[in-house]
């Protein structure tokens, strides 16, 4: 009775206020986000037919965003590629495709660069009459999105086609790093004693900051104001704030049952949790009010179900209690659920090994070919 009196205690001590939530706001450094943000992202896609490739840019873009994806031929190319945050060959032949330029620019996409190709069936397309059917434009929108990690939050906010797409790959991205960050966290519980004591509790601030981050950055996909981040939060407070009071309490009593039980249950409780408050702010941006209790527990039962799914590093040993190496791997993960991580941008959500700091670095904002302002939904 008495440990579990004691074990109350640092759960009720666990769990932030509405006051301590606001105190890790004044934390939180927004600059890079901010930027990374407002930088006009510019695309180029490059084909053989002027009149296609301008109807899938305008496919592609919905008309909102055109301004921000350019188009040239392939014997017609821009002088610089420099300004381009990336770059997609469109139905080209394989004679196109042998040319030098077009050559080099394909080893990028082997090399995970900046460039990707874009092939339609031979049965539809502009100059088929035939209108470029969704899902492909879809599949096309999640690949940029993925491959151009760093400008996932300007893709989102100036185009708003590629808004679905930018928002799943953010949310998925901090779900798992608050995930994997839960799982390193527990590891100190294997300590006698002290690492108890060390364990329960000692991730919340991380996980809390990743998530206010994860909110920060949907408004900035929805077009709000970047500059008032009080204004943001406090807008988002009664939407998202049962999905982070939920994943805190429940982390908290998961922290009470031995390692060997309380880990996985702790790594789905971080994800869900986080996943939950993404997918309530970013349907709150959507729609213009919060979720219903019947979408909550949809949103949850969805999170929950992709969380136990995760590719843990030795699952089962951790199941027996042993002590677990590694990181989360990516393998068959979807734009649309569980996204690719980014490599380390302003964008990217904190997975520390130590401390607890989650500020993002500042990064310079690219030179660009172009300017604008981004629509609103």
């Amino acid at each position: 009775m008495a440990n579990t009196r004691r074990g109350l205690s640092r759960l009720r001590a666990g769990v932030p206020a509405v006051g301590e939530l606001f105190s890790v706001v004044r934390e939180l450094s927004f600059d890079a986000l901010r930027d990374e943000a407002q930088s006009p992202p510019q695309l180029l896609l490059i084909g053989a037919e002027r009149d296609s490739i301008e109807a899938i840019r305008d496919a592609l873009a919905g008309g909102a965003g055109a301004s921000f994806i350019n188009t040239a031929l392939v014997d017609e190319l821009p002088t610089s590629l420099d300004d381009y945050d990336g770059i997609v060959l469109v139905n080209l032949s394989q004679a196109e495709r042998n040319r030098p330029a077009i050559r080099q620019l394909l080893n990028a996409v082997e090399t995970g660069g900046r460039t990707l190709t874009f092939q339609l069936p031979p049965t539809v397309g502009p100059e088929r009459d035939t209108p470029v059917p969704d899902e492909l434009l879809d599949d096309l929108r999640g690949r940029i999105v993925t491959r151009l990690a760093h400008r996932q939050l300007a893709l989102g906010r100036y185009l708003p086609t590629f808004r679905k797409q930018a928002a799943a790959a953010i949310i998925g991205q901090t779900s798992r790093a608050n995930a994997e960050f839960a799982l390193l966290s527990n590891l100190p519980a294997l300590i006698p004693l002290v690492g108890n004591l060390m364990a329960i509790g000692a991730d919340s601030l991380v996980l809390t900051k990743n998530q206010l981050m994860l909110i920060y950055k949907l408004a900035a996909l929805h077009g709000r104001d970047l500059d008032q981040p009080w204004r943001i939060y406090s807008e988002m407070l009664p939407v998202v704030g049962a999905g982070i009071l939920w994943r805190t309490v429940a982390r908290e009593m998961i922290a009470l049952i031995p390692f060997a039980a309380g880990t996985i249950p702790k790594v789905i409780i971080a994800y869900a949790g986080t996943a939950v408050a993404g997918q309530a702010a970013n349907f709150y941006y959507l729609q213009g009010k919060r979720p219903s209790s019947e979408q909550f527990k949809q949103f949850y039962a969805r999170a929950a179900e992709l969380a136990r799914n995760l590719p843990l590093p030795a699952r089962a040993g951790a199941e027996r209690g042993n002590v677990i190496e590694g990181q989360f791997s990516e393998k068959g993960s979807t734009a649309a659920e569980l996204p690719t991580s980014s490599p380390a941008s302003p964008s990217a959500p904190v997975t520390p090994t130590s401390g607890t700091s989650s500020t993002p670095a500042a990064k310079a904002a690219p030179t660009k070919a172009q300017t604008g302002t981004p629509t609103d939904k």
